[in-house]
Protein backbone atom coordinates (compact mmCIF):
# COMPACT_ATOMS: atom_id res chain seq x y z
CA UNK A 1 0.00 0.00 0.00
CA UNK A 2 1.28 3.42 -0.72
CA UNK A 3 -0.12 6.85 0.91
CA UNK A 4 -1.20 9.15 -2.02
CA UNK A 5 0.13 12.90 -1.25
CA UNK A 6 0.84 14.29 -4.95
CA UNK A 7 -1.75 15.50 -7.11
CA UNK A 8 -3.73 13.04 -8.24
CA UNK A 9 -4.63 13.20 -11.78
CA UNK A 10 -8.21 12.09 -13.16
CA UNK A 11 -9.48 11.49 -17.02
CA UNK A 12 -13.32 11.65 -17.04
CA UNK A 13 -15.15 9.56 -19.80
CA UNK A 14 -18.54 11.35 -19.67
CA UNK A 15 -21.68 10.25 -20.56
CA UNK A 16 -22.42 12.70 -23.16
CA UNK A 17 -20.89 15.50 -24.80
CA UNK A 18 -19.66 17.18 -21.48
CA UNK A 19 -19.48 21.17 -23.19
CA UNK A 20 -22.53 20.08 -25.65
CA UNK A 21 -25.15 19.22 -23.90
CA UNK A 22 -27.68 21.86 -23.06
CA UNK A 23 -27.21 21.52 -19.45
CA UNK A 24 -24.97 20.86 -16.46
CA UNK A 25 -25.37 16.83 -15.57
CA UNK A 26 -24.22 14.93 -13.18
CA UNK A 27 -20.58 15.19 -14.44
CA UNK A 28 -20.26 18.50 -14.83
CA UNK A 29 -21.73 19.49 -11.17
CA UNK A 30 -19.35 16.74 -9.80
CA UNK A 31 -15.89 16.85 -11.53
CA UNK A 32 -16.23 21.08 -11.49
CA UNK A 33 -15.73 20.97 -8.23
CA UNK A 34 -13.31 18.08 -7.71
CA UNK A 35 -10.92 19.95 -9.88
CA UNK A 36 -8.37 22.34 -8.19
CA UNK A 37 -4.38 22.60 -8.64
CA UNK A 38 -3.87 21.26 -5.05
CA UNK A 39 -5.19 18.18 -4.85
CA UNK A 40 -6.88 16.84 -7.69
CA UNK A 41 -6.33 17.51 -11.87
CA UNK A 42 -9.32 16.52 -13.76
CA UNK A 43 -9.13 15.83 -17.84
CA UNK A 44 -12.00 15.33 -19.35
CA UNK A 45 -12.87 14.46 -23.28
CA UNK A 46 -15.42 15.53 -24.84
CA UNK A 47 -17.87 13.46 -27.55
CA UNK A 48 -18.43 15.92 -30.28
CA UNK A 49 -22.05 15.21 -30.45
CA UNK A 50 -23.18 19.11 -30.45
CA UNK A 51 -21.75 21.75 -32.63
CA UNK A 52 -21.18 24.67 -30.77
CA UNK A 53 -20.54 23.91 -26.67
CA UNK A 54 -23.35 25.23 -24.00
CA UNK A 55 -21.58 24.53 -21.28
CA UNK A 56 -18.42 26.08 -19.23
CA UNK A 57 -15.80 24.04 -17.78
CA UNK A 58 -12.78 24.11 -15.56
CA UNK A 59 -11.43 20.86 -16.67
CA UNK A 60 -8.87 20.44 -19.08
CA UNK A 61 -10.56 19.36 -22.26
CA UNK A 62 -9.16 17.03 -24.41
CA UNK A 63 -11.56 17.06 -27.93
CA UNK A 64 -11.88 13.15 -29.53
CA UNK A 65 -11.69 13.23 -33.43
CA UNK A 66 -14.37 10.95 -34.51
CA UNK A 67 -16.53 10.74 -37.22
CA UNK A 68 -20.37 12.16 -37.60
CA UNK A 69 -23.50 9.64 -37.64
CA UNK A 70 -26.91 10.08 -37.93
CA UNK A 71 -28.19 8.90 -34.88
CA UNK A 72 -26.09 8.84 -31.22
CA UNK A 73 -25.80 5.25 -30.87
CA UNK A 74 -24.14 4.98 -34.49
CA UNK A 75 -21.76 7.72 -33.65
CA UNK A 76 -20.57 5.88 -30.35
CA UNK A 77 -20.55 2.57 -32.54
CA UNK A 78 -18.42 3.23 -35.31
CA UNK A 79 -16.15 5.66 -33.14
CA UNK A 80 -15.56 3.25 -30.26
CA UNK A 81 -12.36 1.91 -30.90
CA UNK A 82 -10.81 4.84 -32.22
CA UNK A 83 -11.90 6.81 -29.39
CA UNK A 84 -10.76 4.19 -27.11
CA UNK A 85 -7.14 4.32 -28.60
CA UNK A 86 -7.15 8.06 -28.52
CA UNK A 87 -8.50 7.99 -24.67
CA UNK A 88 -5.47 5.53 -23.50
CA UNK A 89 -2.66 8.03 -25.85
CA UNK A 90 -4.58 11.00 -23.15
CA UNK A 91 -3.55 8.56 -20.71
CA UNK A 92 -0.03 8.12 -20.93
CA UNK A 93 0.69 11.51 -22.09
CA UNK A 94 -0.58 13.13 -19.39
CA UNK A 95 0.37 10.23 -16.48
CA UNK A 96 -3.45 9.81 -15.06
CA UNK A 97 -3.92 7.95 -12.43
CA UNK A 98 -7.42 7.35 -12.01
CA UNK A 99 -9.95 6.90 -15.84
CA UNK A 100 -13.56 7.39 -14.94
CA UNK A 101 -15.39 5.82 -17.52
CA UNK A 102 -18.98 6.29 -17.86
CA UNK A 103 -20.79 5.35 -21.39
CA UNK A 104 -20.78 1.99 -23.25
CA UNK A 105 -19.15 2.53 -26.57
CA UNK A 106 -15.71 3.66 -26.03
CA UNK A 107 -15.50 2.24 -22.71
CA UNK A 108 -16.24 -1.01 -23.64
CA UNK A 109 -13.48 -0.90 -26.37
CA UNK A 110 -10.71 0.41 -23.58
CA UNK A 111 -11.77 -2.29 -21.15
CA UNK A 112 -10.84 -4.62 -23.87
CA UNK A 113 -7.42 -3.39 -25.06
CA UNK A 114 -6.96 -2.91 -21.01
CA UNK A 115 -7.14 -6.53 -19.93
CA UNK A 116 -4.54 -7.07 -23.67
CA UNK A 117 -2.16 -3.99 -22.28
CA UNK A 118 -3.16 -2.51 -19.05
CA UNK A 119 -2.03 0.90 -18.41
CA UNK A 120 -1.97 0.33 -14.54
CA UNK A 121 -4.15 3.00 -13.91
CA UNK A 122 -6.78 2.47 -11.54
CA UNK A 123 -10.71 2.09 -13.25
CA UNK A 124 -14.05 3.47 -12.16
CA UNK A 125 -17.17 3.28 -13.67
CA UNK A 126 -19.68 5.42 -12.51
CA UNK A 127 -23.51 5.04 -12.86
CA UNK A 128 -25.65 7.96 -13.61
CA UNK A 129 -28.47 5.87 -14.94
CA UNK A 130 -29.30 2.54 -16.86
CA UNK A 131 -27.26 3.11 -20.00
CA UNK A 132 -28.69 -0.09 -22.24
CA UNK A 133 -32.44 1.17 -22.52
CA UNK A 134 -31.12 4.54 -22.87
CA UNK A 135 -28.99 3.98 -25.31
CA UNK A 136 -31.40 1.65 -27.05
CA UNK A 137 -34.02 3.83 -27.01
CA UNK A 138 -32.32 6.79 -29.47
CA UNK A 139 -32.78 3.88 -31.72
CA UNK A 140 -35.72 1.65 -31.36
CA UNK A 141 -39.15 1.48 -29.11
CA UNK A 142 -37.64 -0.04 -25.81
CA UNK A 143 -40.82 -1.78 -25.51
CA UNK A 144 -40.56 -3.82 -28.80
CA UNK A 145 -39.18 -6.84 -29.64
CA UNK A 146 -36.12 -4.99 -31.01
CA UNK A 147 -35.13 -2.87 -28.11
CA UNK A 148 -35.63 -5.41 -25.99
CA UNK A 149 -33.08 -7.67 -27.92
CA UNK A 150 -30.55 -4.67 -28.35
CA UNK A 151 -30.97 -3.28 -24.76
CA UNK A 152 -29.95 -7.18 -23.38
CA UNK A 153 -27.04 -7.20 -25.47
CA UNK A 154 -25.89 -3.73 -23.96
CA UNK A 155 -26.66 -4.79 -21.14
CA UNK A 156 -24.24 -7.95 -21.00
CA UNK A 157 -21.72 -5.04 -22.11
CA UNK A 158 -22.60 -2.77 -19.09
CA UNK A 159 -21.96 -6.00 -16.79
CA UNK A 160 -18.80 -6.92 -18.39
CA UNK A 161 -17.01 -3.09 -17.89
CA UNK A 162 -18.58 -3.31 -14.05
CA UNK A 163 -17.08 -6.64 -13.31
CA UNK A 164 -13.55 -5.12 -15.07
CA UNK A 165 -13.98 -1.75 -12.83
CA UNK A 166 -11.78 -1.15 -9.65
CA UNK A 167 -15.00 0.88 -8.19
CA UNK A 168 -18.06 1.21 -9.33
CA UNK A 169 -20.09 4.70 -8.39
CA UNK A 170 -23.91 5.04 -8.94
CA UNK A 171 -26.20 7.63 -8.39
CA UNK A 172 -29.36 5.54 -7.10
CA UNK A 173 -29.87 2.65 -4.79
CA UNK A 174 -31.14 0.75 -7.65
CA UNK A 175 -27.95 1.27 -9.52
CA UNK A 176 -26.56 0.23 -6.31
CA UNK A 177 -27.95 -2.88 -6.58
CA UNK A 178 -28.03 -3.66 -10.30
CA UNK A 179 -23.86 -3.35 -9.86
CA UNK A 180 -23.81 -5.40 -7.45
CA UNK A 181 -25.74 -8.18 -8.75
CA UNK A 182 -23.82 -7.59 -11.95
CA UNK A 183 -20.57 -8.67 -9.92
CA UNK A 184 -18.92 -5.10 -8.99
CA UNK A 185 -16.37 -5.72 -6.10
CA UNK A 186 -16.64 -2.12 -4.90
CA UNK A 187 -19.73 -0.15 -5.02
CA UNK A 188 -20.20 3.12 -3.69
CA UNK A 189 -23.33 5.02 -4.06
CA UNK A 190 -22.19 9.12 -4.49
CA UNK A 191 -25.95 10.76 -4.81
CA UNK A 192 -27.31 13.55 -7.08
CA UNK A 193 -27.86 16.83 -5.45
CA UNK A 194 -28.70 20.31 -5.67
CA UNK A 195 -26.42 23.21 -7.07
CA UNK A 196 -25.76 26.00 -4.52
CA UNK A 197 -28.20 28.58 -6.56
CA UNK A 198 -30.79 26.33 -4.93
CA UNK A 199 -29.96 27.01 -1.15
CA UNK A 200 -32.41 29.46 -0.75
CA UNK A 201 -35.84 30.35 -1.40
CA UNK A 202 -36.45 32.16 -4.53
CA UNK A 203 -39.35 34.59 -5.32
CA UNK A 204 -41.39 33.19 -7.82
CA UNK A 205 -44.17 36.00 -8.67
CA UNK A 206 -41.58 37.60 -11.69
CA UNK A 207 -41.86 34.23 -13.39
CA UNK A 208 -45.33 34.11 -12.81
CA UNK A 209 -45.98 37.58 -14.35
CA UNK A 210 -43.45 37.42 -16.45
CA UNK A 211 -45.47 34.21 -18.10
CA UNK A 212 -48.82 35.84 -17.66
CA UNK A 213 -49.99 33.52 -14.89
CA UNK A 214 -52.64 35.30 -12.25
CA UNK A 215 -52.86 34.86 -8.66
CA UNK A 216 -55.50 32.14 -8.67
CA UNK A 217 -54.31 29.81 -11.57
CA UNK A 218 -52.63 26.33 -10.32
CA UNK A 219 -49.32 26.28 -12.01
CA UNK A 220 -48.17 22.43 -12.65
CA UNK A 221 -44.50 22.17 -13.86
CA UNK A 222 -42.22 20.04 -15.39
CA UNK A 223 -38.89 20.75 -16.00
CA UNK A 224 -35.95 18.72 -17.36
CA UNK A 225 -35.60 16.58 -20.80
CA UNK A 226 -38.56 15.84 -22.51
CA UNK A 227 -38.03 11.86 -23.87
CA UNK A 228 -38.92 8.31 -23.86
CA UNK A 229 -38.56 7.28 -20.57
CA UNK A 230 -41.21 9.85 -19.08
CA UNK A 231 -44.95 9.30 -18.71
CA UNK A 232 -46.13 12.74 -19.70
CA UNK A 233 -49.51 11.35 -21.32
CA UNK A 234 -50.60 10.78 -17.47
CA UNK A 235 -49.35 14.35 -16.47
CA UNK A 236 -51.20 16.21 -19.47
CA UNK A 237 -54.11 14.10 -18.38
CA UNK A 238 -54.09 14.80 -14.98
CA UNK A 239 -54.17 18.77 -15.64
CA UNK A 240 -57.12 18.35 -18.24
CA UNK A 241 -59.44 16.26 -15.45
CA UNK A 242 -58.49 19.17 -12.68
CA UNK A 243 -59.74 21.82 -15.02
CA UNK A 244 -62.62 20.00 -15.77
CA UNK A 245 -63.37 19.38 -11.98
CA UNK A 246 -63.10 23.27 -11.98
CA UNK A 247 -59.32 23.80 -10.97
CA UNK A 248 -57.74 27.01 -12.86
CA UNK A 249 -54.81 24.39 -14.06
CA UNK A 250 -52.19 25.55 -16.04
CA UNK A 251 -49.06 23.31 -17.63
CA UNK A 252 -45.30 24.87 -17.71
CA UNK A 253 -43.05 22.56 -19.03
CA UNK A 254 -39.65 23.57 -18.90
CA UNK A 255 -37.00 21.84 -21.34
CA UNK A 256 -37.20 20.40 -24.82
CA UNK A 257 -36.03 17.28 -27.03
CA UNK A 258 -32.51 15.47 -26.24
CA UNK A 259 -32.49 13.11 -29.61
CA UNK A 260 -35.66 11.94 -30.21
CA UNK A 261 -39.56 12.36 -31.26
CA UNK A 262 -41.62 11.55 -28.46
CA UNK A 263 -41.83 15.38 -27.12
CA UNK A 264 -44.02 15.45 -30.88
CA UNK A 265 -46.16 12.80 -29.11
CA UNK A 266 -46.18 15.49 -26.05
CA UNK A 267 -47.27 18.11 -28.02
CA UNK A 268 -50.17 16.27 -29.79
CA UNK A 269 -51.34 14.73 -26.36
CA UNK A 270 -51.60 18.77 -25.47
CA UNK A 271 -53.88 19.37 -28.64
CA UNK A 272 -56.09 16.18 -27.94
CA UNK A 273 -57.07 17.08 -24.46
CA UNK A 274 -57.67 20.36 -25.17
CA UNK A 275 -54.45 21.98 -23.07
CA UNK A 276 -52.81 24.28 -25.84
CA UNK A 277 -54.26 27.91 -24.57
CA UNK A 278 -53.48 26.16 -20.85
CA UNK A 279 -49.89 25.41 -21.93
CA UNK A 280 -46.97 27.25 -21.70
CA UNK A 281 -43.86 25.26 -23.47
CA UNK A 282 -40.25 26.94 -23.20
CA UNK A 283 -36.65 25.60 -23.94
CA UNK A 284 -33.90 24.69 -21.87
CA UNK A 285 -32.99 27.87 -19.50
CA UNK A 286 -29.75 28.45 -17.74
CA UNK A 287 -29.61 25.90 -14.81
CA UNK A 288 -28.90 28.95 -12.27
CA UNK A 289 -32.38 30.27 -13.73
CA UNK A 290 -33.84 27.24 -12.88
CA UNK A 291 -35.25 27.38 -8.98
CA UNK A 292 -36.81 30.99 -10.31
CA UNK A 293 -39.20 28.98 -12.43
CA UNK A 294 -39.19 26.30 -9.49
CA UNK A 295 -40.35 28.85 -7.35
CA UNK A 296 -43.29 29.69 -9.68
CA UNK A 297 -45.08 26.86 -9.52
CA UNK A 298 -47.65 25.38 -7.78
CA UNK A 299 -47.00 21.86 -7.71
CA UNK A 300 -44.21 19.97 -9.38
CA UNK A 301 -44.00 16.51 -11.02
CA UNK A 302 -41.29 13.65 -12.06
CA UNK A 303 -43.53 11.99 -14.56
CA UNK A 304 -41.80 9.29 -15.22
CA UNK A 305 -42.66 5.87 -17.03
CA UNK A 306 -41.85 2.96 -14.31
CA UNK A 307 -41.88 0.03 -16.64
CA UNK A 308 -38.91 1.79 -18.91
CA UNK A 309 -35.68 0.66 -17.18
CA UNK A 310 -34.43 4.10 -17.93
CA UNK A 311 -36.62 5.71 -15.32
CA UNK A 312 -36.52 3.07 -12.69
CA UNK A 313 -33.17 2.89 -11.96
CA UNK A 314 -33.12 7.11 -12.38
CA UNK A 315 -32.08 9.06 -9.18
CA UNK A 316 -33.76 12.52 -10.36
CA UNK A 317 -32.12 15.55 -8.53
CA UNK A 318 -35.26 17.33 -9.91
CA UNK A 319 -37.24 16.11 -6.83
CA UNK A 320 -34.45 18.10 -4.51
CA UNK A 321 -34.49 20.72 -6.46
CA UNK A 322 -38.15 20.78 -6.34
CA UNK A 323 -38.02 21.05 -2.29
CA UNK A 324 -35.63 22.95 -1.98
CA UNK A 325 -37.91 25.61 -3.13
CA UNK A 326 -40.64 24.01 -0.64
CA UNK A 327 -43.17 22.69 -3.14
CA UNK A 328 -45.27 19.49 -3.61
CA UNK A 329 -43.98 17.06 -5.72
CA UNK A 330 -45.94 14.21 -7.71
CA UNK A 331 -43.40 11.55 -8.43
CA UNK A 332 -43.89 8.06 -10.47
CA UNK A 333 -42.97 5.34 -7.59
CA UNK A 334 -39.32 4.24 -8.73
CA UNK A 335 -37.20 2.84 -6.27
CA UNK A 336 -35.27 6.77 -5.50
CA UNK A 337 -38.70 7.97 -4.66
CA UNK A 338 -40.12 5.25 -2.60
CA UNK A 339 -37.05 5.48 -1.15
CA UNK A 340 -38.25 9.59 0.09
CA UNK A 341 -42.09 8.87 0.10
CA UNK A 342 -42.29 10.49 3.35
CA UNK A 343 -41.50 14.02 1.26
CA UNK A 344 -43.39 13.40 -2.37
CA UNK A 345 -47.48 12.26 -3.55
CA UNK A 346 -46.98 9.10 -5.60
CA UNK A 347 -48.68 8.30 -8.78
CA UNK A 348 -48.27 5.79 -11.39
CA UNK A 349 -51.40 5.59 -13.29
CA UNK A 350 -53.70 8.32 -15.00
CA UNK A 351 -56.06 8.06 -12.71
CA UNK A 352 -53.39 8.44 -9.58
CA UNK A 353 -51.84 11.39 -11.02
CA UNK A 354 -55.01 13.14 -11.33
CA UNK A 355 -56.07 12.40 -7.68
CA UNK A 356 -52.74 13.74 -6.75
CA UNK A 357 -53.15 16.83 -8.73
CA UNK A 358 -56.40 17.61 -7.27
CA UNK A 359 -55.13 16.42 -3.71
CA UNK A 360 -52.15 18.96 -3.99
CA UNK A 361 -54.75 21.77 -4.65
CA UNK A 362 -55.52 21.54 -1.28
CA UNK A 363 -52.30 21.75 0.59
CA UNK A 364 -53.64 19.79 3.43
CA UNK A 365 -51.46 19.24 6.83
CA UNK A 366 -50.22 15.41 4.96
CA UNK A 367 -48.62 17.57 1.99
CA UNK A 368 -47.45 20.29 4.50
CA UNK A 369 -45.58 17.67 6.80
CA UNK A 370 -44.50 15.90 3.43
CA UNK A 371 -42.72 19.61 2.02
CA UNK A 372 -41.08 20.78 5.41
CA UNK A 373 -39.97 16.80 5.61
CA UNK A 374 -38.52 16.82 1.72
CA UNK A 375 -37.25 20.53 2.58
CA UNK A 376 -34.90 19.19 5.02
CA UNK A 377 -33.53 16.64 3.01
CA UNK A 378 -32.70 18.69 0.12
CA UNK A 379 -30.55 20.73 1.86
CA UNK A 380 -28.41 17.73 2.88
CA UNK A 381 -28.25 16.28 -0.50
CA UNK A 382 -25.48 18.97 -2.48
CA UNK A 383 -23.50 18.46 -5.07
CA UNK A 384 -21.12 19.60 -2.41
CA UNK A 385 -21.49 16.91 -0.42
CA UNK A 386 -21.28 14.22 -3.03
CA UNK A 387 -17.98 15.42 -4.25
CA UNK A 388 -16.45 14.98 -1.02
CA UNK A 389 -17.65 11.66 -0.70
CA UNK A 390 -16.45 11.19 -4.38
CA UNK A 391 -12.69 12.68 -2.99
CA UNK A 392 -12.52 10.37 -0.18
CA UNK A 393 -13.55 7.53 -2.30
CA UNK A 394 -10.72 7.82 -4.74
CA UNK A 395 -8.11 8.52 -2.53
CA UNK A 396 -8.99 4.86 -0.77
CA UNK A 397 -8.97 3.80 -4.45
CA UNK A 398 -5.30 5.09 -4.98
CA UNK A 399 -3.79 3.69 -1.83
CA UNK A 400 -5.23 0.42 -2.47
CA UNK A 401 -3.44 0.26 -5.66
CA UNK A 402 -0.05 -1.62 -5.38
CA UNK A 403 2.68 1.08 -6.78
Amino acid sequence: MRMWFAVIRVLLVPSSDYVGHPFPQRHNQLFERLHDEKYFEVHVVRFRLYEEPNLKTSLILHELEGRRAKSLSCYYLINAVDHANQIRRIARQENIDVIVLSNLGAPLAFTLMDQLSSLRVSIVFDLPDYYPTSAAGYIFNVKSTFGKLFAGVLDLTLQYMIRHSNLVTVASCALAEYAKNAGASNVVRIPNGISEDFLRLHDGNGIREKLGYSHEDFVTGYIGSVEFWLDMRSLVKAVAIARKQGVPAKLLIVGRKLQTGYSKKVANWIIQDGLEKHTTWLNFVPHEEVPKYIAGLDVGTIPFDILNPTAYYAAPNKMWEYLSQQKPVIAAPIPEVLKNSDSMLLASVQLEWANKLLLATKRSEEIVRKIATGYKKALNYTWEKSVERLKSELYSLINRTPA
